[in-house]
């Protein structure tokens, strides 16, 4: 039996966090679920369908590595926002870990990709506003708008579409947004403080805001992404209650098969979706945890990559071989698709994770010098204005590096 707690320890030495659980293994068996899952939609060769979805009748493979994605950042992102204690190295932080990876994509599907893909003269592709505005990385990180390239993969299966995963990524910012603002508000240090804060996210997760013309309106709950039986945003705030709730947490295998065992007794009950989700639940926070499986943990995170990659990948096999069957394909993309991830991780996100963290570290440092000699409400209000100038610098000099490679 392992607590959630000792899992979510954070220990001195550089990587302590990643030695004492599984999480990094977690999110790679969920990017490679979420490959899987495509490989079903993308391919007209042997009409085959997820076996997930087949077996449950309500959720795909992909859907399932969405949930887990976002119920470890739940837990995650809390405690990283309550380790930094500032919101300016909170919102550095959650920058260097989304945005370098995007903004290299979008190079690579627009200068790489789409000269090789389009149906179009590239004197034509490269003159259209709608082959450069797919590097515009702030409307596909927060606005929800995909990569879509002039006459690349109009004809495939799967039509236009280059990076379908990206939809979940304005949901990521979102709650990202609700941890930073009830963080700042004081709420993710207490229990009854956390309830807030989820009370408050759920509430955002209700009403649906309208810019133009300014509405307010509540959230149609008959719409659900494609696939999916439930919405990712409530797997990332049950992340953050389970953060909350760490100490209190017991994981053991006995209680996870029992769980599973239990869904299948009942799974043609009308309690058969909730008590999936419970055993999912589970099972997800028992293989983060186990010292069983601490063996098979990666030594890099490629889960961002693979998610990244993995679609453009496949629509390109889709592409120039639509008649395959979908496991031929995914073995097929499977080497090509981990070469990128290798690639957007060591060339991109961890140079940038570590250039980022240098200057969170450093900021840090700071504050305890300015504490121990000024003291602490002072000390706050000098770390600030400092913080706030010395990320307006990194970031300054994450894109001039960007450009640079």
């Amino acid at each position: 039996m392992t607590l959630l707690s000792h899992a979510l320890a954070r220990g001195t030495p550089p990587g302590a966090l990643r030695r004492g659980n599984n999480f990094d293994l977690v999110r790679l068996v969920a990017a490679v679920a979420v490959v899987y899952c495509h490989s079903f939609l993308m391919q007209t060769g042997d009409g085959a369908s997820d076996p997930a979805t087949a077996a449950l009748g309500f959720d795909s493979f992909g859907a399932l590595g969405v949930y887990a994605f976002f119920l470890m950042s739940g837990m995650l992102v809390t405690a990283s926002f309550v380790r930094q204690r500032s919101a300016i190295r909170f919102t550095a932080l959650r920058v260097a870990r989304i945005w370098p990876a995007v903004a290299v994509g979008s190079l690579v599907v627009v200068l790489v990709l789409g000269p090789l893909f389009t149906t179009l003269p590239l004197s034509t592709y490269f003159s259209l506003r709608a082959t450069w505005i797919n590097l515009d990385n702030f409307r596909t990180i927060v606005m929800k708008e995909g990569w879509v390239l002039p006459g690349v993969f109009e004809h495939n299966r799967f039509a236009h579409d280059i990076c379908a995963p990206l939809w979940t990524l304005p949901i990521e910012v979102r709650c990202y947004l609700i941890v930073l603002v009830t963080g700042t508000l004081g709420l993710l240090t207490s229990r009854r403080g956390m309830l807030v804060a989820v009370a408050i996210g759920l509430l955002g997760f209700v009403l649906r805001i309208h810019v133009h013309p300014f509405h307010i309106g509540m959230r149609d709950f008959s719409v659900k992404a494609g696939g999916y039986s439930f919405w990712p945003e409530l797997f990332f705030m049950f992340g953050m209650l389970l953060y909350a709730w760490r100490a209190a947490v017991r994981l053991d295998g006995r209680i996870a098969l029992a769980l599973v065992a239990l869904y299948l007794a009942l799974h043609r009950s009308e309690v058969a979706q909730p008590l999936f989700y419970l055993a999912f639940i589970y099972g997800v926070l028992w293989m983060a945890t186990t010292p069983m499986l601490r063996r098979l943990v990666p030594r890099n995170d490629y889960s961002y990559g693979i998610y990244l990659y993995g679609f453009v990948v496949q629509q390109c096999v889709a592409n120039l071989a639509p008649h395959l069957d979908h496991l031929t394909a995914v073995l097929i993309a499977a080497p090509f698709i981990l070469a990128c991830a290798a690639l957007s991780w060591h060339g991109v996100e961890r140079p940038a994770l570590k250039w980022m963290r240098a200057r969170t570290e450093r900021a840090v440092r700071r504050r305890a010098v300015l504490e121990a000699m000024t003291g602490e409400g002072e000390a706050g209000e000098v770390a600030a204005l400092d913080e706030a100038a010395e990320f307006g610098d990194a970031a300054g000099g994450m894109v001039r590096d960007a450009a640079a490679r």
